[in-house]
């Protein structure tokens, strides 16, 4: 275009020059025609470049025409794909409003939940949907009918996109269920135990045990497979565990049983995992579950389940006794070894020291000083309960000389790569008495006598765990007689280990075997004496009257517990006035498991200190609550929670975990179907352990007074919604009989028709044409529509409304 404006000025310009000349040469013929020459060249020159232009322009269109006759074919197949996206293809969508209404839904949508869907809740697709919304849950799962559909949520647009997930849930569940799991079983103590029965008596009992555990296998679809005579392995998957678990391996109490009628110190442990890892990884866990297991005392079967918390089964009775000194003397000479081999020894216990953390220590640290004097003691009386801090000043006023070997952390300057910490009656380093020394050693023996938890030191050179020993001073005063025999102790030094072993067995109550009273019997052979142990332990007047007070406000539950629940305001100076008040329930008549709950003047922390007779295990129930100990003395501290929080929170464990009520079953209210038990909200009678099991899984509740009336409420509400349903359906039956449609069907010349009609072609037309939607698997055609009529189809819309729908049939 600019080019041609050029041309047509210069043309003008042209013409103006020739104007003049013209005039002025007038009578020069020459020149005027030399110069209309020049003119006609430029007239012709610029027609030939206009055409140019034009033909090039004319070609810019039509390659712009093209263009966008292929962009709008584009269009149109964007368009149609958008289409199918929405009517389609199985993707369901749904928008919902502010009030979670929801406002519109696709075909798809409206077939996954059979229903129109629009201006209902979005609670109706799924009760409690509206909170996951709420919080913005970007996916998250959706079962309907018996399929699963993934739900992808776009919060910013009020979107729901569902995807049909079902064969991936199955998968899911399928490869879930069959994840291989590997048990170690152990017969504890058998080969002792059968000492004294003759050959044929021996190969009797010895049969019995084994075939009871090979028809418990069995029975669980399990390979079972023996390796030694005290020692089987078997393989199996996830899903024959979870049965197990569901039964409280009631494989424990058969083994009991053939035990005491034969009159056996013996019984079953078993390790298990359960990973998705190579075989060789699985058997190393297995057997780590299995050490475990032996750790906490036998009788038991610890469970350990990829990405789950370590389970524990069992550990009902106290741990079996050992009648041989042989582990006492192997772990001497190994401590004898690494203290030889150290530049500089430390010994440590728990916080909070009692009688038997304080007494181990001395009983180390004399042992030690036999050998070598290059040993001291880490503490802080101010850490220690009240009757280790009174008994402790007397042994400082009786033996001053004793008080250089008791230092303080700080003290404590020369701990280098060759520094061996020796910790004693603890096997948590979450309590011991102080963290920063532990964290700067690397050389660990440990000696304790509780069972082990999940939460143990990383790689000591030796631990010494003895669930069945009485203390820990009972294990140390054992070694004496194999590290050196010129140990010597003072009166006040045997009575003040001797009082530790008191102090731990209640006065030689619980936890005693042969082997406490020999402890016991060296200890008062080194100097111990038992009237100076009870005046060392004598309580004041204060105290008297704290416990008195404190068992006026005794609960019992289910008839046989016992707990004690202090005041918020209330603190007591430290844990072991809590442990004084729960024996002190023991002696009550009826009571078999005491619990005291309260706070101490050491934090802000709930504590609760739980003793119990031979029948409970109160290590179990600590445990669940985040404690542990032994089977008659167990403790916990729970943070960030009020003292009524904790008090309500163990009376809901003692109900749900203890099984010997006097009741058999337990009536649970279940919360999804359970193959083989029952559907969702049904009430059904299951065993107290398979109760358990449901309770964990979060597939059943327990079928208390206010969970019944909840249920009875909600049996009401889905009653009166399911009439609403109902009558909304008749509604919906009178409006789709009040139309008709016009179905087309194309015919041939010869009057042959091609194809026939359908119920997905009836349903779609019938959309189109009254703007109601109906699920095609709900219409019913009378017979194949394959000529033009009228016909009448039935559409289901609930199990006592049906609809008819007219349909004229019209040549195409």
């Amino acid at each position: 275009m600019r080019k041609l404006t050029v041309s047509l000025v210069s043309l003008a310009a042209c013409i103006v020059l020739l104007y003049f000349n013209a005039v002025e040469y007038k009578n020069n013929i020459v020149q005027i025609i030399l110069l209309s020459a020049g003119v006609i060249s430029l007239l012709i020159s610029a027609i030939f470049f206009m055409l140019f232009l034009y033909r090039n322009n004319k070609k810019k269109i039509k390659w712009l025409e093209n263009r966008l006759e292929v962009w709008n074919g584009i269009s149109y197949h964007v368009n149609q794909a958008g289409d199918e996206a929405f009517n389609q293809l199985p993707i369901g969508i749904i928008v919902y409003d502010e009030d979670f209404e929801i406002k519109w839904a696709n075909r798809f949508a409206k077939s996954i939940f059979q229903s129109k869907l629009v201006d209902l809740s979005l609670n109706t697709i799924r009760d409690g949907i509206i909170d996951t919304i709420r919080e913005k849950t970007p996916s998250f799962t959706v079962k309907a009918y018996d399929k699963f559909f993934a739900v992808t949520h776009n919060a910013d647009n009020k979107l729901l996109y569902f995807f049909d997930d079902t064969q991936r849930e199955e998968l899911s569940k399928r490869y879930y269920e069959k994840i291989t799991a590997i048990g170690i079983i152990m017969i504890d103590n058998l080969e002792e135990s059968l000492k004294k029965f003759d050959v044929q008596e021996k190969s009797t009992i010895r049969g019995q045990i084994l075939g009871e555990i090979s028809d418990w296998v069995n029975s669980h679809n399990a390979y079972l497979q023996s390796y030694s005579e005290d020692r089987l392995v078997m393989v199996f998957d996830r899903s024959s565990l979870e049965k197990m678990i569901s039964t409280k391996f009631d494989i424990l109490n058969k083994i009991r049983d053939i035990s005491l009628r034969n009159h056996l110190k013996t019984s079953v442990s078993i390790g298990i995992a359960c990973y998705d890892v190579e075989y060789d990884e699985l058997g190393t866990l297995a057997q780590s579950a299995m050490d475990l297991a032996e750790k906490r005392g036998g009788d038991q079967v610890v469970v350990n389940i990829q990405n789950e918390k370590i389970q524990y089964f069992g550990g009902k009775s106290n741990a079996l006794e050992k009648n041989s000194l042989v582990q006492a003397r192997v772990y001497t000479m190994a401590l004898k070894e690494a203290v030889e081999k150290a530049n500089n020894i430390y010994i440590m216990s728990h916080n909070v020291a009692d009688c038997d953390a304080v007494g181990s220590m001395l009983g180390i640290l004399k042992m030690i000083r036999s050998t070598t004097d290059n040993v001291r003691i880490i503490f802080d009386k101010t850490k220690a309960d009240i009757t280790v801090q009174r008994i402790f000043m007397l042994l400082c006023e009786e033996t001053p000389e004793l008080t250089k070997y008791f230092i303080l952390p700080e003290e404590a300057t020369d701990i280098r790569n060759n520094t061996l910490l020796i910790i004693v009656d603890t096997q948590s380093p979450k309590i011991v008495m102080f963290p920063e020394i532990l964290a700067k050693v690397s050389d660990l023996i440990v000696i304790d006598h509780h069972r082990a938890g999940e939460i143990a030191f990383k790689e000591p050179i030796f631990s010494y765990i003895e669930p069945y020993a009485s203390s820990t001073i009972e294990l140390i005063s054992e070694m004496f007689m194999f590290y050196n025999q010129n140990i010597e102790l003072t009166q006040l030094e045997a009575t003040f280990m001797l009082a530790g072993i008191v102090v731990d067995t209640n006065n030689f109550t619980f936890r005693t075997g042969s082997r406490t009273f020999e402890a016991a019997s060296t200890l008062k052979s080194l100097g111990g004496n038992m009237t100076l142990v009870r005046t060392l332990l004598r309580d004041s007047i204060d105290i008297q009257q704290e416990l008195a007070q404190a068992l006026l406000n005794v609960e019992m539950v289910l008839g046989k517990f016992a707990i004690v629940k202090c005041p918020e305001d209330k603190r007591y100076f430290d844990r072991t006035m809590l442990a004084r008040i729960s024996e002190r329930m023991l002696e009550i008549d009826g009571v078999e498991a005491s619990f005291t709950v309260a706070k101490t003047q050491l934090d802000d922390n709930v504590s609760i200190s739980a003793r119990s007779l031979d029948k409970i295990n109160v290590q179990l129930i600590m445990e669940i609550m985040g404690g542990g100990g032994h089977l008659n003395s167990a403790a916990t501290q729970i943070k960030d929670k009020t003292i009524n929080e904790v008090h309500d929170e163990l009376i809901e464990i003692i109900k749900r975990e203890y099984e010997d009520t006097g009741e058999e079953n337990m009536k649970v209210i279940l919360t999804s179907d359970v193959k083989g038990k029952g559907k969702k909200d049904q009430v059904i009678d299951v065993a107290a352990g398979y109760a358990n099991y449901l309770f964990t899984n979060k597939l059943a509740v327990v079928a208390s007074d206010e969970n019944l009336k909840n249920l009875k409420d909600a049996e009401i509400k889905a009653k009166e919604e399911a009439e609403n349903h109902r009558k909304l359906m008749e509604a919906l039956k009178k409006e789709i009989e009040s139309k008709s449609i016009n179905v087309y069907i194309k015919i041939g010349a010869n009057g042959k028709t091609f194809g026939q009609i359908t119920s997905a072609q009836v349903a779609e037309d019938f959309e189109a044409q009254t703007g109601i939607h109906i699920d095609k698997r709900k219409i019913e055609l009378p017979s194949d529509i394959n000529s033009v009529g009228i016909y009448t189809a039935t559409v289901v819309l609930h199990k006592d409304v049906s609809a008819n729908i007219e349909i004229k049939v019209i040549e195409k």
